[in-house]
């Protein structure tokens, strides 16, 4: 399967990033869109947000309608910082059969080096 992986704090979600999944659903032709709430984002130190469980509970919400969407709670059930390199070596690893894509929203790309 092809499967892009939204990952992001959604602190809170919104409709940009469903509108962004379902694009790159639509362009790259993915079979699904895992939604990953950041657990411990590294990047995020010191902003106030809501629980990361909170947090990943309004994206299973947000996106119950969708059929080709899924929340993958991965990095929320993780203590230690979460990096997105880390995460994709992993289901490599797990999942060698599918193929992943990245999808970011533009305040995340600002912030890649």
């Amino acid at each position: 399967m092809k499967i892009g992986i939204m990952g992001g704090t959604f602190n809170p979600i919104h409709n940009a990033h469903l509108i962004i999944a379902q694009l790159a659903a639509e362009q790259y032709k993915l079979d699904r869109v895992w939604f990953m709430t950041s657990g411990n984002p590294p990047h995020k130190t010191g902003h106030t947000m809501p629980d990361a469980r909170v947090r990943h509970a309004m994206t299973e919400l947000a996106i119950q309608h969708n059929g080709i969407f899924e929340a993958c709670d991965y990095e929320v059930s993780r203590k230690e910082y979460s990096y997105t390199a880390h995460t994709f070596e992993t289901f490599k690893n797990l999942y060698p059969e599918h193929e992943f894509y990245f999808i970011v929203g533009a305040d995340s790309l600002c912030m890649l080096h």
